[in-house]
């Protein structure tokens, strides 16, 4: 058995990714410095696309306003709102199909959230939905389907502690009528498990895009302690809860990242409460799939998860760091399939990678930093690309914001025995690339637990997915 970590260097060559030769192909969608409505752009946050692929973002200017950004032009400033007031902004937002939008700002010195519509919700004000005699305390996280419907959570109190929260809510505004529904909060009975008041809701939910699909964590009154409330739940089922099995001989800790699409195929990142150097877990409809120490990539994927993000073409895209063995570095990892994770992941760029932004071949610019903050960090459409916030650094050292489009649409493995192109086609290529990765002892090979030690479960794994053929 041989250091995994030196095997990963020799192993670049023989696992697909998206990177090739250091230089990365990227288009600059939006960069700080950008002239926005007489002013500048001063800061970024995250991308969200709507349902045809188009991108939306809360821009910073220079002028301390912010500019809500549809496809790199600006489609709303903060002092449209005028003569109410604008200020501040969360960088979790959404856009629909039709050019709505919604973000957090502070109205009026309040906190709320605020779109095409106007003023949606704010706080201090009579609580939404909600039991009479109390009031909203905040508004947070917005998110928007295609068609222009909007969620959010939001905390109440009964008017007497001035803006402290005794309980969350989610809320959920409907496009087409305009109201406003409670569709999580305190109390509710979900699966059996009780949602438990003051921050029993967490702010990592999620909606699929139709709507019809809902992805929860909150904590459980009737689960017995701190220790074993945390709950994954999906539309009205528990999936799993703190201190429950995993199934892999530990138990589950603490749920982080989520998404979930209109077939209800959904992922989640999270810990377990297994070794530190192998808890951190993405998992594919409640089963780990991936987990921290595992080879991916070339080498192995290490410390947390900072974005998970599944379409409904069932591709997936999340920020993990990736340690060639030279130390991690932060990287954005496409699957062409979500079920088959580590089948299929392929890396498209790097923390050290540079990136060809002109189509010259020559690099531009040298990724320093992922921007993955509060709220969803990597947002994937349908359309064969996937947009991040980075963090870059030009020939003349020059450092600055840019979010950058990455095209994943082409094919790659279909499978783990899919190793050597052409992908999508299972040949004498891919048995000659297992042997070498084999003989080599390379993560290419590296099928089966236990991982580290190539034997007959690596054979095996490799010929079952070989016979079983691409979908």
């Amino acid at each position: 058995m041989r250091n995994t970590c030196a095997l990963a260097a020799v192993a670049g060559l023989a696992i697909a990714s998206l990177a090739s030769a250091g230089v990365v192909d990227a288009t600059i969608h939006l960069a700080e410095g950008d002239v926005v409505d007489g002013s500048t752009i001063d800061n970024l946050n995250s991308p969200f696309t709507n349902g045809l692929g188009q991108i939306g973002l809360v821009a910073n200017l220079a002028d301390g306003r912010r500019a809500i950004m549809l496809n790199g032009v600006e489609i709303f400033t903060s002092d449209d709102a005028l003569p109410d007031v604008l200020t501040g902004g969360e960088g979790t937002m959404g856009v629909g199909d039709n050019g709505e939008f919604i973000y957090s700002p502070s109205f009026n010195g309040g906190d709320a959230v605020y779109g095409d519509v106007g003023i949606i919700a704010e706080d201090d004000a009579p609580a939404i939905d909600f039991t009479p005699g109390f009031n909203n305390t905040f508004h947070s996280r917005p998110r928007m389907l295609p068609d222009g419907s909007s969620y959010w959570v939001s905390g109440t109190n009964d008017g007497a502690g001035g803006t402290s929260t005794q309980n969350r809510i989610i809320y959920l505004r409907n496009a087409g009528s305009g109201n406003i529904f409670g569709i999580l909060r305190a109390g509710d009975n979900v699966g059996g498990a009780i949602v438990a008041p003051a921050g029993g809701i967490d702010f990592d939910n999620a909606i699929s895009d139709d709507g019809q699909q809902f992805l929860w964590i909150f904590n459980d009154v009737l689960a017995g302690g701190t220790a074993a409330d945390g709950t994954l739940a999906i539309n009205n089922t528990v999936i799993a809860q703190e201190g429950g099995p995993t199934g892999q001989g530990d138990n589950w800790d603490n749920f982080d990242q989520t998404d979930i699409n209109n077939a209800g195929n959904y992922l989640v990142s999270g810990d377990t409460d297994g070794a530190t150097t192998v808890d951190e877990f993405i998992a594919y409809n409640g089963t780990i799939v991936l987990r921290e120490n595992d080879a991916l990539g070339g080498g192995i994927v290490d410390g947390s998860v900072d974005a998970v993000s599944i379409n409904d073409d069932n591709e997936a895209a999340f920020i993990w760091e990736l340690d060639l063995g030279t130390g991690p570095a932060e990287t954005l990892f496409f699957a062409s399939d979500a079920a088959d994770i580590p089948g299929t992941a392929q890396v498209v760029v790097s923390v050290g990678d540079v990136l060809d932004v002109d189509g010259d071949g020559m690099g531009d610019l040298t990724v320093t930093d992922f921007n993955a903050g509060i709220g969803p960090g990597v947002n994937l459409a349908e359309d064969g690309f996937v947009h991040v916030e980075l963090d870059v650094e030009d020939n003349d050292l020059l450092q600055f914001e840019i979010i950058a489009t990455f095209a994943v649409g082409g094919v790659g493995p279909c499978n783990a025995a899919d190793n050597a192109e052409p992908f999508g086609v299972l040949d004498l290529g891919d048995v000659g690339g297992f042997v070498a990765g084999f003989l080599g002892q390379t993560p290419a090979a590296d099928l089966a637990a236990p991982f580290g030690v190539w034997d007959l479960a690596d054979v095996q794994a490799f010929i079952a997915a070989f016979t079983g053929g691409c979908p």
